[in-house]
């Protein structure tokens, strides 16, 4: 009788995973965000063009960091081979291109629930699915066609690697690809950082130097003319392009006004610098309890970590997109179901509902409203107009009651030892 229960879970989860897939192939047909397909497209016809060797040049705007290039240089490049009569400014490289995103997105969960199943064994599978079945994951991947899927993967597979495997080498080359496809997931690298230091000696550190070699050695391609400092250059460029407070984002500084430029200032001291003031005060918040009590021994503090820190980076700082969020749903996620948190759970639907309001406010403003001013008469967007700051606050408190979780978190942990 168990045998035959068994079976039957394990055919209703197949079904459930299925469903999921299909939900999320259905949606790729959904209209692109136009500005960033547009992009894809134009970097992939000039990468197949000219090859990566000459790509960059200052009269071509691209602001993407070599990984996620390297990756359209191929799809376009096996596009072509198997559709030789196709653009690649097409309907069918659209499909393409979001399609191998949802793919890093299933790879994610297969690394979410493999995480889980070593804490807890029965909900492994029902951790990949909540993942996959995030409403702003989802859109993100599958209508607007952006690329955070792909960061968040190579992010929780090198934290897998260090938390789990204890593979050091193998994280440093895992976390050198997730920032050169985008730079922001440096905002857990604070945190892996104080967790080597904590745990291993002085000779293992060496193994970091991996991520410098590999960012130096895999960009070389694209900076011939400057192999030392191009990427650096590149990023000092990507960082300087939208040089504002907050760019529709639901996070600290909508308070002051979305596009205010952060060389504004208060107290003679540029928002942007307050911005760095307020990320760092938090992020020794968080690290505190993980090098002052010792909370590095259990992982379960760490993956809170990393998720605090990248909410944290994402609230306060400023220059920052609404998408930034993406990866702050995965190592929540994985939080949640190691401690079987109904609680934590709760705080990630209720965020991931925010997040996709956020997201579809961007996409509905640039696809129709900002082309035909017609389109913003939609009650819906009228509403999300007038509230956003409602929204912002509900994420500062999310931010609050997750600190507050998470510092009780460190003190039972202490307590039990």
């Amino acid at each position: 009788m168990f045998i035959k229960r068994l079976k039957l879970l394990n055919e209703r989860i197949f079904w459930i995973l299925i469903l999921i897939i299909l939900i999320r192939v259905l949606l790729v047909l959904l209209p692109s965000f136009r500005i960033d397909m547009t992009d894809w497209q134009a970097w992939t016809q000039r990468l197949v063009q000219l090859t990566p060797l000459r790509f960059y040049s200052p009269d071509y705007f691209s602001d993407y960091f070599p990984g996620y290039l390297y990756i359209l240089w191929f799809l376009g490049l096996f596009f072509k081979v198997l559709f030789p009569h196709l653009s690649l400014f097409s309907f069918g490289f659209e499909i393409y291109l979001k399609l191998l995103t949802n793919i890093f997105d299933l790879a994610t969960a297969y690394y979410i629930y493999k995480i889980i199943s070593r804490y807890k064994k029965g909900l492994g599978i029902s951790s990949a699915i909540f993942y996959l079945i995030n409403p702003a994951l989802t859109f993100n991947s599958s209508v607007w066609g952006q690329v955070d899927g792909i960061l968040t993967f190579f992010l929780v597979y090198s934290s897998y690697c260090l938390l789990e495997l204890k593979k050091i080498y193998r994280f440093s080359i895992s976390f050198a690809l997730s920032s050169l496809v985008k730079p922001q997931g440096t905002a857990i690298f604070p945190i892996m950082l104080t967790y080597l230091i904590t745990n291993y000696r002085f000779s293992k550190y060496l193994s970091l130097l991996i991520i410098p070699l590999c960012l130096m050695l895999l960009s070389l391609p694209f900076f011939l003319k400057d192999p030392i400092f191009g990427l650096f250059h590149l990023f000092q460029k990507s960082t300087s392009t939208y040089p504002y407070t907050s760019m529709f984002s639901y996070n600290f500084w909508s308070f002051a006004g979305w596009w205010i430029p952060d060389s504004h200032s208060f107290l003679n001291i540029p928002y942007r610098t307050w911005g760095i003031i307020i990320y760092l005060f938090f992020l020794i918040l968080i690290l505190f309890p993980l090098t002052f009590k010792k909370g590095y021994k259990k992982n379960s503090l760490v993956y809170f970590a990393i998720s605090l820190a990248i909410f944290a980076f994402f609230l306060f700082l400023t220059r920052i997109h609404q998408r930034y969020l993406y990866p702050f749903f995965a190592f929540l996620l994985i939080t949640a179901f190691i401690h079987n948190s109904l609680r934590l759970k709760a705080i990630y639907i209720i965020l991931s509902l925010i997040h996709f309001i956020n997201l579809w406010y961007v996409y509905y403003y640039y696809n129709f409203v900002y082309p035909n001013q017609q389109f913003a008469s939609l009650f819906i967007y009228q509403l999300l107009n007038q509230s956003y700051n409602l929204f912002t606050l509900l994420n500062l408190i999310g931010f609050g009651v997750l600190l507050l979780v998470y510092y009780r978190s460190s003190y039972s942990i202490k307590n039990s030892k």
